[in-house]
């Protein structure tokens, strides 16, 4: 299935149905049927309706919802996911949904903007990744470092030294913390070599 636009998608971007939380919280019961939504700062910004069909350890999730096509028109979409369980050691079964496009057994399925259906996000191409999967190699290490400086309580250094001792802390779990830092800068400075020396190359310099 590919994704329209031509670039890799964000994860965090896709509506995201967990079968084992509709599980844990009771959903999946056979002849259960409603709405399941999404929230942003607590007001709901999608929904979709569904049916439950459950027979032993395998079952039917019936999906209908609007979706909106690549051409924005928007269309009625009603279709039915598989579903299928594994039983555990202490008791129970662990319940999964099936692709509807690859068949792939999955905990959680995907629906991205422009695709109708929800999805194993492995079924995507090109594939999906997560947003800090983006950030370059030296916005990661410095992002580590912020937040090693922020579990310290620190709010006064930056990443030209290292971070500045809490009152309180010992000595020998600050110097801890501070070789962490260490760590980090010298992995920030090769990664920042590497990326000049590419540049470089482009560049014929």
């Amino acid at each position: 299935m590919t994704y329209p636009g031509g670039w890799r998608p964000h994860i965090e971007s896709a509506l995201r149905l967990d079968v084992w939380r509709m599980h844990r919280d009771g959903y999946l019961r056979d002849g259960m049927r409603g709405a399941w939504g999404w929230k942003r700062d607590g007001n709901v910004y999608a929904s979709i309706g569904y049916a439950v069909s459950m027979l032993g350890d395998e079952g039917m999730l019936t999906l209908e919802y609007t979706h909106t096509k690549r051409d924005g028109e928007r269309e009625a979409v009603k279709y039915d996911v598989q579903l299928s369980s594994i039983p555990l050691h202490y008791g129970g079964h662990r319940w999964y949904a099936h692709c509807p496009y690859t068949g792939r057994r999955a905990r959680k399925l995907y629906k991205f903007s422009g695709i109708e259906r929800f999805c194993h996000r492995m079924s995507i191409r090109p594939l999906p990744t997560y947003a800090t999967q983006r950030e370059s190699g030296i916005a990661r290490v410095q992002a580590q470092r912020w937040a090693l400086r922020r579990k310290l309580g620190d709010e006064s250094s930056d990443l030209y030294g290292e971070p500045y001792k809490p009152k309180g802390m010992r000595w020998r779990t600050f110097e801890k913390y501070a070789a962490r830092d260490a760590e980090l800068a010298e992995r920030e400075n090769v990664v920042l070599a590497g990326f000049i020396a590419r540049v470089m190359r482009k560049t014929g310099d």
